[in-house]
């Protein structure tokens, strides 16, 4: 039985969140990519760009329509950013008391460590709905993690340069697995 696995691109169009000098382009640009080709295998949800919205009202409308259809994953889509270039790594985001995406999270971070050659770092986790990802990971009434496989401001960005495709196939074969 296949699950229902919804797929969400970090940040918006309008605010694409950090920007890759490796990969010559933004969170939201280079996840939006790797997003639109898993549509065989998972929804994909954009935040609106709605200017009477605030952040965090944005984030509140698309959790709802996510929340309206019951998936069984919601895996959100991101890169990390350090202003120290020494920062590298690959990481999750998950929520304290779940302990089934503290494993799903743990995982996906293995095999893009093992794809990839990216070191494994800690997973983040949530406790708080003010924490980063934590209004996305605890409002969400599926399983959520999200992902962070590289330093966008880090050489190890370059592993991931126009391998979009590679990064894609590697989240499908983690959703085929459920």
């Amino acid at each position: 039985m296949s699950k229902k696995v919804a797929v969400i691109i970090g940040h918006r169009s309008a605010r694409k969140g950090a920007f890759s000098p490796f990969l010559n382009e933004s969170e939201y640009d280079y996840m939006k990519k790797v997003a639109y080709q898993l549509t065989d295998v998972a929804d994909i949800y954009e935040r609106p760009n709605s200017s009477w919205l605030t952040r965090r009202q944005k984030i509140k409308s698309m959790i709802s329509k996510i929340n309206a259809k019951n998936y069984d994953l919601v895996i959100s889509l991101h890169f990390n950013a350090f202003k120290d270039k020494r920062a590298h790594g690959a990481t999750a985001l998950y929520y304290i008391t779940n302990k089934r995406t503290k494993q799903l999270a743990t995982k996906m971070v293995t095999m893009i460590s093992s794809e990839f050659a990216i070191k494994k770092r800690n997973l983040i986790v949530i406790k708080s709905l003010k924490q980063r990802g934590g209004q996305f990971i605890i409002s969400t009434k599926a399983d959520s993690i999200l992902l962070e496989p590289f330093f966008g401001t880090n050489k190890e960005a370059l592993s991931f340069y126009k391998r979009e495709s590679k990064y894609a196939s590697l989240i499908r074969r983690f959703i085929n697995q459920l």
